[in-house]
């Protein structure tokens, strides 16, 4: 067990199993969502993680990490970090961030995605920013834990979030609040582009027409604008979209090209890059 100072000592409670689950493409990975009773729009996912590295990506949201057990090293904004068991990995909105184990035999956490509106209710405001991606903590950590598990009374779950939310407030950076990358007029003009055209095919000399800059200075520039290359930022608007649909009653495949895969198996794999389950598993967990 990876263990240092200012790390709490974890107790057999304090761990998770999470059993195998034949919807997952591989037994080594597995990843389960649900949301928090109570909160509007806090999600919680539950992962087991041996293989899964996340590509770099980024949330609309704040996304904390609450570690259990083994160790994780990851990227943000281009720095390296590494947490083990007790510690918080906190990933400020749009901060562009990687992560999968880092030695040991799995890593296991519990994710907690919380909107701007849960932050406010907590005390934090909508602007509040991290300077360092994990936090140490054992009051503020064990009281997330608490709120997120499983068995948790709704009540009590919604009063432990809100008050580690705001002691998790004690480590932001109050010299600095978060604000919006820079977005000149070119890159806008392809942002748009291709949140009002992400569920069809077009080419980077597409988008750079309708920026008009040349293709390597359009790749640039909403690498500036969003922390990710076109490509990437396309692929995760499209997971962003194929989620809210999940939410529905349409087929796979339905939602696939709705979303702008070329079919179900490419959105498989995609969403699980992205989001560490496959579309099937999300839509279960987030029905019951």
């Amino acid at each position: 067990m990876l263990q240092r100072k200012g790390h709490p000592v974890l107790s057999k409670s304090d761990m998770v199993t999470i059993p195998p689950d034949p919807a997952f493409e591989s037994p080594r990975d597995r990843a389960r969502f649900r949301r928090m009773p109570g909160f509007a729009g806090v999600d919680v996912m539950d992962a087991s993680f041996r293989d899964h590295h996340f590509p770099p990506h980024t949330h609309d949201g704040l996304m904390l990490g609450i570690m259990r057990e083994g160790a994780m090293r990851f990227m943000r904004e281009g720095r390296a970090n590494t947490i083990g068991p007790g510690g918080i990995t906190v990933i400020n909105p749009g901060d562009v961030h990687t992560g999968g184990r880092c030695g040991g035999e799995r890593l296991v956490y519990t994710g907690i995605y919380a909107p701007h509106s849960i932050l406010a209710r907590a005390g934090l405001g909508g602007g509040a920013w991290f300077a360092d991606g994990v936090v140490m903590d054992p009051q503020c950590w064990r009281l997330l834990l608490r709120a997120t598990a499983p068995d948790a009374d709704p009540l009590a779950g919604q009063e432990d979030l809100l008050e580690g939310l705001f002691l998790l407030g004690r480590h932001s950076d109050s010299k600095r609040m978060l604000t919006e990358r820079p977005c000149p007029a070119s890159a806008a003009r392809a942002i748009d582009y291709v949140h009002a055209r992400f569920a069809e095919a077009f080419t980077l000399e597409d988008l750079a027409r309708v920026a008009g800059v040349t293709p390597r200075h359009v790749i640039r520039s909403v690498r500036k604008a969003t922390g990710l290359p076109p490509h990437a930022y396309l692929r995760q608007l499209r997971v962003a979209a194929a989620r809210r649909m999940l939410r529905g009653s349409a087929p796979l495949a339905e939602i696939a090209l709705a979303a702008g895969f070329a079919d179900q198996a490419h959105f498989t794999r995609t969403f699980r890059k992205i989001t560490g389950t496959t579309p099937g598993r999300y839509r279960l967990d987030m029905a019951s």
